[in-house]
């Protein structure tokens, strides 16, 4: 009888722990998602005025030499949308997958998948909007020339953090812990040299953290 009550109380305290852990985890997405639509008002201003997508500079001698003319706030609606959407999917995906998947690696592994698409979405979007929608032609540097200047370094640190956070997955539960936690500061260094690519590096921030939290199960 005691016996069989012993392991009545592990089998309670650990069930206690897996929810608690999952929880942690769930707030880590959800905080981060909430953080990041309220600095998502960054990339429009990485994609219109550091970037100059959807905008064009005049031949010497003309009015509009050595100006950038870009679209109107209507031409970037398209942006919102297409960066919006990863926001929102991510997100969703992160957080259900948090709260509600009980086997730890299983939980780890899409959380680090999610994380992964989502800097990569960014970062491949902005590289294409670089390479096809800047009239450079009479700028001082050419659209891809923009963004390995203004993204080049965080995109860097954005790519060793999901490495990192890849590299997590296969280590042992100690240290996968110490990996994940160098994924998450990372994101979070590439997030404070580009605040533009918040919309969705925030996000992976949050889970590359759950992911950690869920190491510990």
């Amino acid at each position: 009888m005691d016996d069989t009550h012993t392991f009545a109380s592990l089998s309670n305290a650990r069930a206690a722990a897996s929810s608690k852990q999952r929880l942690a985890a769930g707030w880590c997405v959800l905080g981060s998602g909430m953080l990041a639509l309220m600095l998502g008002f960054a990339a429009v201003s990485l994609v219109r005025e550091q970037l100059h997508i959807n905008c064009g500079m005049g031949q010497p001698g003309s009015e509009g030499a050595d100006t950038w003319t870009c679209s109107d706030g209507i031409g970037y609606l398209g942006v919102t949308v297409v960066l919006g959407t990863m926001w929102f999917l991510t997100v969703l995906a992160g957080s259900l997958v948090a709260l509600l998947v009980h086997h730890d690696r299983a939980a780890r592994l899409v959380l680090v998948l999610l994380a992964s698409a989502s800097i990569a979405w960014i970062l491949g979007w902005t590289w294409y909007g670089s390479n096809e929608l800047v009239q450079a032609a009479y700028a001082p540097m050419s659209g891809p020339g923009y963004w390995a200047h203004v993204v080049g370094p965080a995109a860097i640190a954005s790519a060793l953090g999901a490495v990192a956070g890849l590299i997590s997955l296969v280590l042992p539960r100690r240290p996968s812990r110490v990996v994940g936690i160098v994924a998450t500061v990372g994101l979070i260094i590439a997030t404070v040299l580009q605040p533009g690519l918040s919309i969705n590096t925030v996000p992976a921030v949050g889970m590359f953290a759950a992911a950690t939290f869920r190491s510990t199960g």
